[in-house]
C-alpha cells in the first residue's frame, strides 16, 4: 500500500519523536498551533509547545500508530489515528496505552503539511 504524502509527514514526526529530536518535531507545528497536552489541558504557541514536548521525550515516551485515516478539503486535512504511548511509569513498570487521535493540519505555501490542531486524545477530551 502506498502512503499519502500526509501519512509520510505523521511517519516523520513520530520518527522525530522517537528519537527525541525536539527541533524536527517543532518543525512539523505552525507557530500558533495548539496541542492538548491532557484533557482539559493545552498548549499554545511555539514556546509552549516546545516546553511539553521537551517534557515528554525526557520521559523517555514513544508513539507509534496502528491505524489512521485522512481526510482532506481545499488544502486542510483532519487526520485520525488509533495510535499508542509506550512509557515507563514511576516505578519503572513497562507500560503502554492506547489512544484515538484528531489532528488537523495545513498544507504549507511551499506545498508540505503543518498540524494546526493536534488532539492526541480524541474524544477523551469530552471527558465522562
Amino acid at each position: 500500500m502506498k502512503l499519502t504524502e500526509l501519512e509520510q509527514v505523521v511517519e516523520r514526526l513520530d520518527r522525530a519523536f522517537n528519537e527525541h529530536d525536539l527541533e524536527a518535531v517543532l518543525g512539523f507545528y505552525e507557530d500558533h498551533a495548539v496541542v492538548v497536552t491532557e484533557p482539559g489541558s493545552t498548549a499554545r504557541g511555539r514556546a509552549e509547545l516546545r516546553a511539553f514536548f521537551e517534557h515528554a521525550m525526557n520521559s523517555g515516551a514513544s508513539a507509534r500508530q496502528l491505524k489512521t485515516h485522512i481526510l482532506e478539503a481545499d488544502g486542510v486535512a483532519l487526520f485520525l489515528s488509533r495510535w499508542v504511548l509506550d512509557y515507563t511509569d514511576p516505578d519503572g513498570e513497562a507500560c503502554s496505552r492506547a489512544f484515538v487521535a484528531t489532528t488537523v493540519f495545513r498544507k504549507q505555501p511551499d506545498g508540505g503539511w503543518k498540524a494546526l490542531i493536534d488532539n492526541a486524545f480524541g474524544p477523551l477530551v469530552l471527558g465522562a
